[in-house]
């Protein structure tokens, strides 16, 4: 391991709602690399996708029920005496895209439910346990597109600014024990762009194929990121690196965007 690692110290425990996606994958494999103990929380199906990570902990559940949330929490309680990170990356846009006139309600309270609401409460169920670290960090996985809105992602674009400002607000309430930020990526090169690992919703990332070129000509770094690009920037918020920030965003997008 290099001297100059500025992530969270080995044996730090590392819980990751939504592990089984593509930077999830990325991210948990790393962490076991770095000799941190993981707990993922993510769907069956997500699963059932992939072959399991040796060493880490997985605990089934649906991020749109509030039931299958309180019960994986409480199974993180009765495996762990304490969480030193908590990482978020459930989340999934609806595709394909629409504009917000033509989104159902129904579909609008799901993802909702799933990109907002399980934030929420998984956060609230695990402060408890994220309060027993010396080094407790949240980190939440956002977008780019809540700040620079794509027509027909708006549902998407407003789920992600609400997750911003509900992260500034544990920042806020929960500092100076548990410190919140987080990471703002563009457009990442996994099975999200087809609406995400496990669901049953999810189509032909040809939409997003479609305008590559057009999106990456106005990308500075020249290309779309990849899931390394995103665990790295997650991996210092939940870190000793950095110990003094806390209700901060950071923008993983290639200079795109530059607020």
């Amino acid at each position: 391991m290099a001297d100059n690692w500025l992530g969270p110290a080995p044996g730090s425990h590392m819980v990751v709602a939504g592990g089984c996606g593509g930077i999830g994958v990325e991210l948990v494999r790393e962490a076991v690399d770095r000799g941190l103990r993981v707990t993922v929380l993510d769907l069956a199906q997500s699963r059932a996708a992939l072959p399991d990570i040796a060493g880490v902990d997985y605990i089934d559940f649906d991020a749109r029920n509030a039931e299958s949330i309180s019960e994986a929490v409480r199974a993180v309680s009765e495996r762990a005496d304490r969480v030193d990170s908590f990482v978020f990356l459930c989340g999934y846009p609806i595709l394909p895209r629409r504009p917000l006139a033509e989104v159902p309600l129904s579909a609008w309270h799901e993802l909702m439910e799933v990109n907002l609401t399980s934030a929420y409460l998984l956060a609230g169920g695990l402060l408890p346990l994220l309060r027993k670290s010396d080094q407790a960090a949240i980190v939440t996985v956002a977008s780019s597109l809540a700040y620079q809105v794509m027509p027909g992602m708006g549902a998407y674009a407003a789920s992600k600014g609400a997750l911003i400002s509900l992260t500034k607000a544990l920042a806020m309430e929960c500092a100076p024990h548990v410190r919140a930020n987080v990471v703002a990526p563009g457009a990442v090169d996994t099975e999200f762009l087809g609406g995400g690992r496990g669901r049953e919703s999810t189509v032909d990332r040809g939409w997003f194929d479609d305008m590559a070129a057009k999106y990456v000509s106005s990308i500075p770094l020249g290309r779309v990121a990849e899931p390394s690009d995103v665990t790295g920037p997650i991996f210092f918020l939940t870190g000793a690196g950095s110990k003094y920030m806390t209700g901060q965003v950071l923008h993983l997008n290639g200079g795109r965007l530059t607020p």
